[in-house]
C-alpha cells in the first residue's frame, strides 16, 4: 500500500493515525464534512502542514487525487458515506487494523496499549511524557492532544519517535482493541460508557490474552479478569486504597496551601521561618484568629499544590489536582518498573512534570462576575464526577457543570449512574446544566432528549433545583455571566465536539 485515503480525516483517532502514517512514507488524503469548521482548525491545519491534501466528503477525492490503495475508516462512518459509494471496489481498513498493521511492519522495540473507560488519554500522553522526561524518545499515538507533543506539523496526537517505545491508546468502546497484541498493556478501569460490566470483562480478558509480556491492571479490572489471566503474563496492580496484598496504591492526597506574600498595615513583609504566618505575628496570631473570621493582617496571596504518598514511602508533587491524577501517577509508575529503564528516584521526578492533555481540566479565563472557568473533556458518569470532584478542589465556591452528552444512545445508556454520582455530589447550591446531545450525522432515534432526562432526574431527588436544562448555548450564556460569581466554578464538560472548548472561552472577559 502507498496511498491510504482516510474518511473522516478531522477525527481526533483518525487525525493522529493519518500524520503517524504521513510520517512513516504514505501518500495520504482524507476527507471530513467539518474540514472548514474553525474550531477543527488546531486539527486540520496541522495536517495540512504535513502536506496532507483534504477534500469534501463527497466522493470527489476520486477525480483530484487519484484512486488510493484503500479506504481508511473508524465505527463512526456509515456504509452510506459519499466517500464508500464512490470509491466503490477499493479495499477498506478500519483504522485499528491499519495500525495493527503498521506495529507489526515498524517493529518497535516495546509496544504498550493504555485502554480503559475513563482517562486512557491522559495516561496515554502521561507515559509517552515520562518516557521523555527520562531521556527516551517514544512515538506515541493518542486519542487526545498532548500539550507536550502539539507544535508545527503535529497537532498533539501523534509525536513521532524512536522505535524503542511506542505508547498508544487502545479503544474499548467499539472492542477495536481486540486487534492488538502489544507487549504490554495498562487497564485503568470498568465503566459504563457504551456497554455493561460484563461485556466490556470479556473484552478485557480477550485483550489480555492477546497481551505478550506484561499488564498493568487496576484492582477492580485483576478481580474481574484474573481467573483467565494467562500464566506466562507479569501483571501489576494498583489500589485506590492500600490493602495487606498492596503491590501499587495510594496511601495519602492532600492539597497543600502555602502563602508566597502577606500584607501587614500596608506593606508587604517577610513569611516567618514557619512558612505560614508574618514575621511579625510572633505567636501565629492570625492562625488563630481566621477561626472566628477575624484577622491580623491585610491580606495574602497564596499557592496551592497537590501531593500524593504511594506504598514504598514514595511520594510525589503532582502536576495536576484531583485524586485521579494520584491513580493515573501510580499506573504509569508501575508500568515504567516493570520496564526497569531508570531508577525510582528518577521514575519519581519524571511523574512530577507532565503538561496535560488539551481540554482535561483547562482553565479558559474568568467571568465577568469573577467566576472561574473550565473546560473538560468529561463525558461519561465516572470521568464527569472525577472532574466535578477536582473543581471542587479548586474552587470553594457553588459548581455549575454544563453537560453535552456525546450522543444520544450513550446519554441513554449512562442516564441512571450519572443521576446516582450527581445526586449524592451535588450540594444544595450547585447546579448541573444539561444541553442538547451532540450530533454528528447518520442514524439516530434522537432519544432520549436533555428535558427527559432532567424532568426524570427532578422527579427523584429531593432538590430539584440542581438540574437544570437550556434550549441553546446563547440562553445558557447570558445566565453564566449574571449567576456565577467570584469563589464559584463553571465547567464545560462533553466529547466529540471541538467547540465546546471555544464555547467555554467565549464566556469569559
Amino acid at each position: 500500500m502507498k496511498h491510504l485515503h482516510f474518511i473522516g480525516i478531522g477525527g481526533i483517532g483518525m487525525s493522529g493515525l493519518a500524520a503517524m502514517c504521513k510520517d512513516h512514507g504514505f501518500t495520504v488524503t482524507g476527507s471530513d464534512r467539518d474540514a472548514d469548521h474553525p474550531e477543527n482548525a488546531r486539527i486540520i491545519d496541522a495536517l495540512r502542514l504535513q502536506k496532507i491534501e483534504i477534500y469534501p466528503q463527497d466522493g470527489s477525492y476520486l477525480e483530484q487525487s487519484g484512486r488510493p490503495d484503500a479506504l481508511v475508516y473508524s465505527t463512526a462512518i456509515e456504509e452510506s458515506n459519499p466517500d464508500f459509494l464512490a470509491g466503490e471496489g477499493i479495499p477498506r481498513l478500519h483504522r485499528a487494523e491499519l495500525l495493527s498493521q503498521l506495529v507489526g511492519e515498524l517493529g518497535f522495540g516495546n509496544t504498550v496499549a493504555v485502554t480503559g473507560s475513563c482517562g486512557k488519554s491522559t495516561v496515554t500522553a502521561y507515559l509517552a511524557e515520562a518516557l521523555t522526561n527520562l531521556g527516551a524518545d517514544p512515538c506515541c499515538l493518542n486519542g487526545a492532544l498532548s500539550k507536550r507533543f502539539r507544535g508545527g506539523r503535529f497537532a498533539g496526537n501523534y509525536r513521532p519517535g524512536e522505535k524503542d517505545f511506542f505508547v498508544f491508546e487502545a479503544d474499548e468502546s467499539d472492542k477495536s482493541l481486540l486487534r492488538y497484541s502489544p507487549d504490554y498493556a495498562v487497564i485503568l478501569n470498568l465503566g459504563t460508557d457504551h456497554y455493561d460490566r460484563e461485556e466490556l470483562i470479556r473484552v478485557f480478558t480477550q485483550f489480555l490474552k492477546q497481551v505478550k509480556k506484561g499488564a498493568v491492571l487496576e484492582r477492580e479490572v485483576y478481580e474481574a479478569v484474573r481467573e483467565a489471566l494467562p500464566r506466562r503474563l507479569a501483571v501489576r496492580v494498583f489500589d485506590a486504597k492500600p490493602r495487606r496484598d498492596s503491590q501499587y496504591a495510594v496511601t495519602d492526597y492532600r492539597k497543600v496551601t502555602r502563602p508566597e506574600t502577606i500584607y501587614v498595615r500596608g506593606r508587604r513583609s517577610e513569611l516567618a521561618p514557619t512558612g505560614d504566618r508574618a514575621v511579625e505575628d510572633t505567636i501565629g496570631a492570625n492562625n488563630m484568629l481566621s477561626f472566628y473570621g477575624m484577622r491580623s493582617e491585610d491580606f495574602r496571596i497564596e499557592s496551592s499544590s497537590f501531593l500524593a504518598a504511594f506504598t514504598g514511602e514514595r511520594r510525589i508533587v503532582l502536576p495536576q489536582p484531583g485524586f485521579h491524577t494520584a491513580l493515573n501517577a501510580l499506573a504509569v509508575l508501575a508500568l515504567l518498573e516493570m520496564l526497569e529503564i531508570a531508577p525510582e528516584e528518577e521514575l519519581l521526578e519524571a511523574l512530577e512534570r507532565f503538561n496535560g492533555v488539551w481540554r482535561r481540566n483547562d482553565f479558559a479565563g474568568v467571568t465577568v462576575k469573577g467566576a472561574a472557568v473550565y473546560d473538560d473533556y468529561a463525558h461519561n458518569p465516572e470521568k464527569i464526577l472525577s472532574c466535578l470532584k477536582a473543581m471542587r478542589e479548586i474552587a470553594p465556591g457553588n459548581l455549575y457543570a454544563v453537560f453535552q452528552p456525546h450522543g444520544y444512545k450513550p446519554f441513554g445508556f449512562m442516564r441512571d449512574q450519572l443521576f446516582l454520582y450527581l445526586d449524592e455530589f451535588l450540594r444544595p447550591k450547585d447546579r448541573f446544566i444539561l444541553l442538547t446531545p451532540f450530533y454528528a450525522g447518520g442514524t439516530s432515534s434522537f432519544s432520549p432528549t436533555a428535558e427527559e432526562v432532567a424532568a426524570d432526574w427532578k422527579s427523584r431527588t429531593s432538590r430539584p433545583e440542581r438540574f437544570m436544562v437550556f434550549p441553546d448555548r446563547d440562553t445558557l450564556a447570558d445566565f453564566l455571566a449574571l449567576k456565577p460569581e467570584s469563589g464559584d466554578a463553571v465547567v464545560i464538560m462533553g466529547a466529540r465536539d471541538n467547540s465546546l472548548s471555544d464555547y467555554a472561552a467565549s464566556l469569559t472577559v
